[in-house]
Parts: C-alpha cells; structure tokens; sequence
C-alpha cells in the first residue's frame, strides 16, 4: 500500500520539524555555557557568537515556518481556533518571539561585550557577567517550560 502525501500532511511535517529546528539546538546552550565558563572561560565568547547566530539561522526562521505552518494548518484542517491547544500554541509562539527579540538577544549581545571585557582585564569572567549569565539561564528555563508545555498540548489535546 502506497501512502499518500497530501498539503495537509507536508504541513504537519514542516510544523513538527520547525519544532525540532527552532528548539532543539537551544536546550544545549546551558551546557556549552556552563562548560566554557567552568573550564576554558577564553571560550565564553566564542560560545555566545555561536548561539546568536544559531538564532539567527535556525531559531528564528524556524519559529516563523512554525507559526505560518501552524497557520496553515488551522485552515485547512478540522479544527477550530477556539480548541484549548490551538490557543496554547499560538500563545507560546508569541511569547517565544517576544523573549527572543526583547529578552534572548539583547541580553546575549550584552553578555558578549561584558565577556570580552573581563577577557580583555584578564582570565576571568566578572561578576556582573555571571549575574547576567544567571538571567540569562532563568530565562532558558522558562522559554524551555513554554515549549514543553506547549508541545504537551499539541500532541494530547486535552
């Protein structure tokens, strides 16, 4: 038996792979992080450059492929925009957003300049860059509870 492909379900596809595109690489970033900080701190803004521009390329773009897929979804399925997951889902992408360009990247941008500074005075990482190296991590956990609770309601529905 052939299966067969339809607009629907290469929808389906790009949505779930946006997922996986857009968030997988970001649950690795605490530990490069916490790595390079804890044992090769001169690493630190290497390891910042490589998660900007992770953003930039992947978490970003696919952030935009999942909502237009998930948009597309809703049109062309039997769903109604009222469902509690569809709400979840649309909720998270914009708080995801809005974390990503008000929260994420100013706040790496400033922790870049902070750890080139530090490096700049010496081998060590300043206090203020690990206060701000915490915020950002609290921040990680609550966009990382975002994804997984949204991801509960995508695939149970309740």
């Amino acid at each position: 038996m052939l299966a067969t492909i339809t607009g629907y379900g290469v929808g389906l596809f790009l949505h779930v792979l946006a997922v996986v595109v857009a968030f997988g690489p970001t649950l690795a970033y605490p530990i490069f992080s916490a790595v390079a900080q804890k044992t090769e701190p001169r690493s630190v803004p290497v390891v910042i450059r490589g998660i900007i521009q992770t953003d930039r390329v992947l978490l970003n773009p696919g952030m935009i492929v999942l909502l237009l897929a998930g948009i597309y979804l809703l049109s062309k399925g039997d769903i109604s925009a009222g469902e509690s997951w569809v709400t979840v889902g649309f909720v998270a992408i914009i708080a995801l957003f809005a974390m990503a360009h008000a929260f994420f990247a100013p706040k790496s941008r400033q922790a870049l300049a902070l750890a080139e500074r530090d490096l700049k005075a010496g081998d060590e990482l300043s206090p203020e860059f690990e206060a701000l190296s915490k915020q950002i991590e609290t921040g990680g956990k609550i966009a990382t509870l975002i994804v997984v609770v949204t991801i509960f309601f995508m695939v149970v529905k309740p």
